[in-house]
Parts: structure tokens; C-alpha cells; sequence
């Protein structure tokens, strides 16, 4: 035994050195020797003195059983070797993960060789710790409460996607309760651990149960293994459950022992329920510098600070990201902001560089594709193509052509392997990551999309010409609506773009969403020019111009308006020509440009009269009215508002009627006949609060304040400034800091009185 003794030491020692002849290195001759012939011999010679303690001298990222991966043939040469072959799970540092044929071989601390499928302690009791994470932080509440929680004939289940960190949490918790190498108290019996990544086949667990009592064992049949663990203690970890061909199969032959799975399927927790989730923003910047320890973005210096920010919110506390971004810094020596800059691009080609399924985060999400039916494949593309925030059943029914029954058995399929999470009847994607990975990598098909918007063009025509009942539906579709206009823009679809801007316009003009309405419009600019479509880009140029005089940007509408003048007039098309001329009007009007403005104005109202166009028409009376409003010419202002208001209400313009009412109302105010001026500002009120008219409202009851407060009636002028401040505030009407300075002189006169 001496000469063998020295012969596997030195291959131990030197692992390049290759057996002339056979081309076998130092490595194979070892794993020769061991297996096959000095196995039996050594286990019985070495057995009273293992220790369940490996080490790992290497500083390298190639351990495996490290999170939601298969355990598959893998060597680590850092120091000292475990080699697994077959189906059988390995891990350094502490523990084996040994499944049917696995087999580890290491060094102990004092440097004997130990060669053990199925880790126990001396007295022959399994003790399978797998390997620890390299680095587990804000996890300490979680884990207290999965401890707190497992008992001798309890299941605890931990629930997420891939790369959630769901293993290296049953590691920590089997550590935790074995950190001294004996069996824990709570589970006398040992501790075992199964992974079904790779090995779906429940009878290589059950295989793998009666083996990790006895290397002898013949039988492992489901009854035998009932009888094994009938009268057991013991903590049974199964890891990858939601690979399993038979789960509960396992489960009922598990007797009083304590069971903790890991599974990205929520129907795979018969018992306690944890859901693992991403980690907090702090925990998250923790995990990354970890990883990243020796680069530069480690340095506590302000830009690095707000960069190692700027890349967990966008990795969003994903464990599995943090650790590959960590890595690849590390190893390669890229800056931070440069990785930052390729990961708003390209995420997974940035988070899919490792050869191993627990370095690929693109591999992991496919691999829970592979698991779902096709309604469920095609319910998360569809989630890619809209917003990250909740969504409804119905737009996958109209994709899917069905039911409503279907389309949520596909959605609530999702739920299951942790891809989406259920809010009430809505549906929301669990990880900002799995909705980039559905949107980059599992993108709808070209006919799909179409179809998606189609549904959306159909819904939000409805719903908007239904006004405020329609509008609440709205607010729900929104962010969804804005980016699938961008979808169908990426996808060149530019009658879809086209469609879905002019659906969802009048509401979120209406409602004062304008910085999305801007973001609409110039989508629907860009779609305009790529296909040519002079008649729509004119159209986005005269719209961008109203959304920036409604923002205040005077200098930028007027920069739209007279883009658009031009293109109507190639395209003879006069209406419309007559309508940019009075848009132009008007902002001549508010640069102090007073004779352009009348001049521009007098053009726009001969072409409206001309060609016959009365909405056209009365815009521009109403717009003459106010021009001589503003120059104090107010007998003249009236007749003008009063030549508009009967082609207002005979052409149903109810939004220009609430406008030219509230003109005729501050007509009113400054002559000091109040009742008229309360009369109309209320009457225009109430039509602005039925079309659901949020900036027209705001104005309306300022004015009404404003009445108010000449006519003495503070209390009554502070609540209407109030309303006005109220509604001006969400949609941050440029007139909001004019407005809370009178709302303050108000309270203060009321004070002071």
C-alpha cells in the first residue's frame, strides 16, 4: 500500500504528467486507480477520519452546483480536483452534491485522499451540505424564517425563476443547521440533497435516498424506500423540483422527514410557500461589488457610487445578473460605465457569456420556455412587447383568437414557473430581466404583433370615444399602448404606429398626459418619414406644435407649425392649410408678434370660410376674440366670441364651445358683471368635466376663483384655486407656480381678514 500510497500522491501532485503509452495524464490514471480498484480498501482504511470538509485553493469561477443549473460533467483544477461523471452532482468547499454515479474526490485538510459517493459522518449518518453560494446578502430575514419554519414532517418550498438564488439559499440553510459537520438537532438523521436538473427520472432519486445510508443498497424501489425513511429524521433538500417527471411520487415516501424544495413552479409547494425574490437596492449594490471585488467600480468615489447604481437598477437586484456582471468585470477589466453603456444595448449578450447554465441567465429563462405549453410561450412574447407593468387577460385572447378560460390558464401557467406574478386580475412580469429576455430573445412574430395591434387600436378607439368611462379603462392601457407603438416601430410596421397614436390622441390630450403624447407623436414622426407618408407627417408636425404649446415651449411650436405649413400646402390641401395658419396665429399672438398674428389670423379665417370648413372657422373667431381680449378691447372680443359660439355648438365642437365660453365669462370678470361671468365659467366647467378635459377644467375653476375673490367671497375663491392647483398639479400645467402663488395671496387675505 506504500508504493501506491506515493504513486497517487504524485499524481495528486502533478496531474500534467501523462502515463506514456496509454496517453492517459496523472488526472486519469488517478480516477483509474481510485474507482475501480483501491475504492473499497480506502474507504475502509479512511472512513473513521473523513472529514466533510473540502478545500479549494483556486481562486476560479468554474465550481458548479451553484444555482438553478444542471449538475453536469465538470472538472475544477484550482488546487485541489473533484471530478463528477454521469449524472451525478459535485461541489467543493464543504460538501457534495452526489447524485447516481456521482463521485467526489479531494483532499481533506490534512491531506489524506478521500473518495466518498455519499457523504456521512462517522457514525455512518448522510450529511450532504452542497456547495455555498460565494457570496448570499439580503437574505438574513428569509432565511431565519425558512429555518424557523422547517420541522421533521413539515415541506417548505422556495419559489422563483431561474438565477433567483433559490439554491444557494437551501445551501445556506443546510450550513446553517450543520455548520460544524454533525447532524442537527432538529434532523438527527442527517441531512441529504438531491438536484433533478439533468435527471428527471424520480427513480434516480429514489436511487440516491436509500443509497445515502448504504453504499450496499439493492433496492429502491418506492416501497423501500417508504420503509427507509418511515422512522427518519432527516432533511430531505430537492433541488430543480420543477423538473421532476414525478414530484409527489418523491414526496410520499418522504415520511417525518423534513423536505425543503427549490422549484421555479408555484403547484410544486404542497406545504409552506416562500417566494424568493430580487434583492433590494442596497443588497443589490452589496452582491455586485462583492462579485467586482479589485475593479475600479469598487472605489468609493462619487461617479463610480451613482454607476454601481445605475447597473443593479438595471440588473434589478436579479442575484444571478449581479453575479455575472460582478464576474465579468473582474475577469476582463471593463469599466463599469462602458458595461453599463453594452448592457442597455445588448443585456444578454452581456448576461449569457458562461459556457455553465449557472453563468447564462439567457440559458436558464429558455430552459423554463422549454417547459411551458405554447399559449404560455406566446403570452410571455406578447408581455415583451408591452410595458413592464401589470397587464390584462383580454389582449392575449384576442392573440390567441379564444376564450377567456384558456388565455388565463396560459398566463396563470406562467405564475407557476415564477415568470409572472398574479395582482388581482391583472398580470405582472416577476423580474424586469425576464421582461428584457422576452422582448430581445422571445420577440412575437411579425403576424402576432399585428394582430396585438390591432386589439389595441380596436380597444382604445372605443374607449376614448366613450369619454371619462373609457378614459379610466385608459389609464390602465397606457403605459402598455406607449410601448407597443415603439414595438411596432422597431418591427417597421408603420401603419400599426400610425393607427395606435391617432387611437389614443384625443385621450391623452385630454387627460394632460402630454410628455406622452409628445412621446406618441414623434414615434409616429419617425414612422411618417420612413414611409413617406406626407398627408400623416404634416398631421404629427401641426400636433407636435399644439403638445408643445400646451407645454409652454411657445419657440419649439412654432419650429412644428411652420414644418407643417408647407407640406399642406404642396398636398393642396386647404382646410388644413387654414388650421396651421391659425395655430401660427396664435403663437405670433403670445410672442407679442400682434400685427403678424392679426395678418395670419385674417388668412386662416378667409381660407375656413372658403372652402367651408366651420370648425375651422369658429377656432379662428374664437382666436380673433381672444386677440383683441388680451389688447383690452373687450366690446370687440365679445362680438367675435359671440359670432363663434353658435358654429361651435351647431358643428358639436363641445371642447371649442367650453373654450369660447369661459372667454365670454372673463369678458364678464373685467366689466365687473359677475353673475354673467359665474353663469358661463360654470357652464363651461361642467362640459370640460364631461369630456374629461383636464387642463380646461383647471382653467375654469381658477376663473371661477378669480370671480370670487373680486366679488369678496374668499372662502368660496379658495376652494375653486384649490380645484385648480389640484388638477394642474399631475399633468404640471405650465401655469402650476403662477396658480399656488394666488392660491397662497388667497389664504393670506383670508388670514389677514
Amino acid at each position: 500500500m506504500e508504493w501506491i500510497a506515493d504513486h497517487l500522491q504524485y499524481f495528486i501532485d502533478h496531474p500534467e504528467v501523462t502515463w506514456s503509452g496509454a496517453g492517459l495524464t496523472g488526472l486519469g490514471v488517478l480516477y483509474f486507480l481510485v474507482t475501480k480498484l483501491f475504492a473499497p480498501r480506502l474507504r475502509k482504511e479512511y472512513a473513521p477520519s473523513v472529514s466533510n470538509t473540502f478545500t479549494n485553493s483556486g481562486s476560479g469561477d468554474q465550481s458548479n452546483a451553484l444555482g438553478d443549473h444542471p449538475i453536469g460533467q465538470q472538472t475544477n483544477y484550482n488546487g485541489d480536483s473533484a471530478s463528477n461523471r454521469g449524472s451525478g452532482g459535485v461541489a467543493q468547499n464543504g460538501g457534495v452534491a452526489a447524485g447516481q454515479s456521482g463521485v467526489a474526490v479531494g483532499r481533506d485538510v490534512g491531506g489524506d485522499v478521500i473518495i466518498n459517493n455519499y457523504p456521512r459522518t462517522p457514525q455512518g449518518i448522510p450529511l450532504q451540505r452542497p456547495k455555498q453560494a460565494e457570496h448570499l446578502v439580503g437574505r438574513k430575514e428569509l432565511l431565519n424564517d425558512v429555518l424557523a419554519a422547517l420541522q421533521p414532517g413539515k415541506v417548505v418550498t422556495l419559489c422563483g425563476p431561474g438565477g433567483i438564488g433559490k439554491t444557494a439559499l437551501a445551501s445556506r440553510v443546510a450550513w446553517e443547521l450543520s455548520p460544524d459537520g454533525k447532524p442537527p438537532a432538529c434532523f438527527p438523521d442527517g441531512l441529504l440533497f438531491y438536484s433533478f436538473y439533468g435527471r428527471k427520472d424520480v427513480s434516480l432519486a429514489f436511487d440516491h435516498l436509500v443509497r445515502s445510508y448504504s453504499d450496499d443498497a439493492q433496492d429502491s424501489n418506492p416501497e423501500a424506500v417508504c420503509h427507509l425513511l418511515a422512522n427518519k429524521q432527516a432533511l430531505i433538500i430537492l433541488d430543480g423540483a420543477e423538473e421532476a417527471d414525478d414530484l409527489p411520487a418523491v414526496l410520499r415516501c418522504c415520511g417525518g422527514c423534513g423536505v425543503l424544495i427549490t422549484s421555479r413552479k408555484r403547484s410544486d409547494a404542497p406545504g409552506r410557500l416562500f417566494e424568493v425574490k430580487p434583492l433590494d437596492e442596497l443588497p443589490a449594490e452589496e452582491a455586485f461589488r462583492l462579485y467586482s471585488r479589485g475593479t475600479a467600480c469598487c472605489a468609493p468615489t462619487t461617479a463610480d457610487e451613482a454607476t454601481v447604481r445605475a447597473v443593479c437598477k438595471r440588473l434589478g437586484g436579479w442575484p444571478l445578473a449581479l453575479r455575472i456582471a460582478g464576474h465579468y468585470l473582474r475577469n476582463t477589466g471593463e469599466s463599469a460605465t462602458d458595461y453599463l453603456r453594452f448592457l442597455a444595448k445588448v443585456p444578454f449578450q452581456r448576461l449569457g457569456s458562461g459556457e455553465h447554465q449557472d453563468e447564462n441567465a439567457a440559458l436558464l429563462l429558455r430552459r423554463s420556455m422549454d417547459q411551458v405549453s405554447e399559449d404560455a410561450r406566446l403570452a410571455l412574447a406578447m408581455a415583451g412587447c408591452l410595458a413592464f407593468a401589470p397587464l390584462g387577460r383580454e389582449p392575449l385572447m384576442a392573440l390567441l383568437n379564444t376564450d377567456e378560460l384558456r388565455a388565463c390558464d396560459a398566463l396563470n401557467e406562467l405564475v407557476l414557473y415564477g415568470l409572472l406574478e398574479r395582482q388581482g386580475q391583472r398580470w405582472q412580469v416577476s423580474h424586469a430581466l425576464i421582461q428584457t429576455f422576452a422582448r430581445s430573445e422571445q420577440p412575437l412574430s411579425r403576424e402576432d404583433l399585428e394582430r396585438l395591434a390591432g386589439y389595441y387600436i380596436a380597444f382604445c378607439r372605443t374607449q376614448s370615444a366613450a369619454g371619462l368611462p373609457g378614459y379610466a379603462l385608459l389609464d390602465e392601457e397606457r403605459v402598455h399602448c406607449l410601448r407597443l407603438i415603439e414595438s411596432c416601430l422597431d418591427r417597421e410596421l408603420w401603419q400599426e404606429v400610425q393607427g395606435l397614436v391617432r387611437a389614443i390622441d384625443i385621450y391623452l390630450e385630454r387627460q394632460g398626459h402630454w410628455s406622452e403624447w409628445q412621446t406618441a407623436l414623434e414615434m409616429n414622426l419617425t414612422a411618417a418619414r420612413k414611409a413617406g407618408d406626407r398627408r400623416d407627417l404634416a398631421w404629427c408636425l401641426n400636433k407636435l406644435g399644439y403638445t408643445c404649446d400646451n407645454r409652454g415651449d411657445k419657440d419649439q411650436a412654432l419650429i412644428w407649425y411652420e414644418q407643417s405649413l408647407p407640406i399642406w400646402r404642396e398636398l393642396k390641401h386647404k382646410q388644413e392649410e387654414g388650421r396651421t395658419l391659425n395655430n401660427i396665429a396664435l403663437i405670433y399672438r403670445q410672442q407679442g408678434r400682434y400685427e403678424q398674428a392679426l395678418q395670419t389670423y385674417q388668412q386662416s379665417l378667409t381660407i375656413a370660410q372658403e372652402v367651408g370648413d366651420r370648425q375651422g372657422e369658429g377656432v379662428t373667431l374664437n382666436n380673433i376674440g381672444e386677440f383683441y381680449r388680451k389688447q383690452g378691447e373687450y366690446d370687440q372680443a365679445l362680438q367675435y366670441y359671440k359670432q363663434c359660439l353658435p358654429i361651435r355648438r351647431e358643428t358639436g365642437t363641445r371642447k371649442g364651445e367650453s373654450i369660447t365660453l369661459n372667454n365670454i365669462a372673463m369678458i364678464h370678470r373685467v366689466q365687473g358683471e359677475y353673475s354673467k361671468a359665474l353663469e358661463y365659467s360654470k357652464e363651461s366647467l361642467a362640459i370640460r368635466r364631461e369630456l374629461g378635459y383636464r387642463a380646461g377644467e383647471a382653467r375654469s375653476c381658477r376663473n371661477i376663483g378669480l370671480t370670487y375673490e373680486d366679488m369678496g367671497d374668499l372662502a368660496q375663491a379658495e376652494e375653486y384655486i384649490t380645484l385648480a392647483v389640484e388638477i394642474a398639479e399631475p399633468i404640471v400645467h405650465p401655469k402650476l407656480d403662477e396658480w399656488r402663488d394666488g392660491l397662497e395671496q388667497v389664504r393670506a387675505k383670508r388670514q389677514g381678514a
